[in-house]
């Protein structure tokens, strides 16, 4: 299976699973500018709420470099989207950078996903979820209504990838 078919499997899937509950209703979340900010005490502070594209809107922070690595340190993200009102997906993305330090990788974003989950969803993180991150694994679960999803891209050169925290 080739990389975009994956991805757009893996998309629909998403869609699928997590159609029915939107960000905001499950998370109680009233402005975009509340999402944006739930993750500045991890050092993930992101910029403000703006047109992405279209009718896409949302606030990413830059990347908090994870150690160091030659020539790039592992790194992680934080992306809020919706529409200009509403917030439909909030994800944390790790960038395996430097296979050798991976697992400090995985062990930031592990961190990074229960803060969210707990304050996105005011529950704990499945530990399905923070099994599937530990192991650079796929997996969906539920945190009360809201739906979780960890993905993983490997980028096409073998020299790193990508994991997904995605609550919606």
């Amino acid at each position: 299976m080739s990389y975009l078919t994956s991805l757009l499997a893996m998309t629909v899937l998403l869609f699928v699973l997590f159609n029915s509950a939107s960000v905001d209703a499950v998370l109680g979340i009233q402005e975009p500018e509340e999402a944006c900010a739930l993750m500045k005490e991890q050092s993930l502070t992101t910029r403000s709420w703006r047109d992405l594209s279209g009718d896409e809107y949302g606030c990413i922070s830059p990347y908090k470099e994870l150690g160091v690595g030659n020539p790039l340190a592992n790194n992680l993200a934080y992306y809020v989207t919706g529409t200009r009102a509403k917030v439909t997906e909030l994800k944390l993305v790790l960038n395996v950078n430097n296979r050798s330090a991976a697992t400090s990788g995985h062990a930031a974003l592990l961190k990074a996903a229960e803060v969210l989950c707990t304050k996105a969803t005011g529950g704990k993180l499945p530990k399905a979820v923070g099994n599937a991150i530990t192991a650079g694994k796929p997996v969906t679960a539920k945190s009360g209504k809201a739906g979780i999803a960890v993905l993983r891209k490997d980028w096409p050169t073998g020299r790193g990838y990508e994991i997904h925290v995605v609550l919606e």
